[in-house]
């Protein structure tokens, strides 16, 4: 037996072990994109695209679960060819609903009033950028992002228009600090009220008190009716570790961080051995579908 074929098998024992409903709409599916779906150069997993839309089609709900913003997830939506799915972006301040017939609805929006955070952000981070996203269309900036960067730009603000509303979430980006010294930075930074986790090349998010992956999960649940104990969620980054705790199966990518395998009810492969299309895989066999 093939390494892939061991993991479905493994998977396939643990999920029968769940006792999921016969039913398949009781049943949601939650999944990362980057680490986890896409190769770095976006492309989605063959295994993920066959085996979540073999789900969707059997009724079981697929929810895309995310830190990006709903810009940069609807073309990953698009690409995995759903007719329709959920979306938790902006790390589950932002849930909606997305079908091919009508696009994107959001159902649910989490704001916090940005001004106390972003100060003592700048005490520490005096040059940073920063970011703000109060709605599903992108972000307004205090300056432009890296080339390449936040591509979902709406507008460029002085810092007083920039905060002056509630807004989902603010980002902060550094370039001109390397990783371990943005790290030490943020050490020092008070986050008392918000949510917050570290991604990559010296970026922060921010997020409403109680907001989380986790969160987002449990609202698109709220939702739909699903129980959070027939879920399965996969992903590989610190921002999924609330997901993985909250969904009643949480699958750590096989390249994912040390805590966030902790964190995990089971691990897969690495995303560039399709570790989640075997998870995915299983479930079809599981249910039946």
């Amino acid at each position: 037996m093939g390494e892939y074929s061991a993991q479905v098998t493994r998977h396939a024992i643990a999920l029968g072990l769940m006792d999921l409903p016969k039913n398949p709409r009781d049943v949601l599916v939650s999944l990362d994109i980057d680490g986890t779906i896409v190769t770095p150069e976006q492309q989605i997993y063959p295994k993920v695209k066959e085996y979540a839309d073999r789900l969707r089609i059997g009724g079981v709900h697929i929810c895309i679960t995310t830190g990006r913003s709903v810009p940069a997830t609807l073309p990953v939506v698009e690409g995995l060819e759903l007719e329709s799915a959920w979306i938790a972006s902006a790390n589950g301040s932002l849930v909606g609903r997305y079908t091919q017939a009508d696009g994107y609805a959001l159902t649910n929006q989490y704001t916090f009033d940005p001004r106390p955070i972003v100060a003592r952000v700048l005490q520490v981070l005096p040059e940073a950028c920063i970011g703000v996203e109060d709605n599903p269309l992108g972000f307004r900036v205090s300056k432009p992002f890296p080339p390449g960067e936040l591509r979902e730009t709406l507008e460029v603000q002085d810092l007083d228009t920039l905060l002056a509303t509630p807004v989902s979430r603010v980002v902060i980006r550094e370039p001109q600090l390397h990783n371990e010294d943005f790290h030490r930075a943020v050490n020092r930074i008070d986050f008392t009220g918000v949510e917050h986790a570290i991604g990559w090349r010296s970026w922060l998010d921010i997020n409403p008190p109680g907001t989380s992956k986790g969160h987002g999960l449990a609202t698109v649940c709220k939702n739909l009716g699903v129980d959070l104990g027939h879920t399965i969620a996969i992903g590989d980054g610190g921002n999924d570790i609330p997901l993985l705790q909250t969904a009643g199966y949480g699958v750590a990518m096989g390249n994912a961080r040390p805590e966030v395998k902790a964190a995990a009810t089971a691990t897969t492969l690495p995303d560039t051995k399709q570790g989640a299309g075997a998870v995915l895989e299983a479930l079809t066999q599981v249910m039946g579908l």
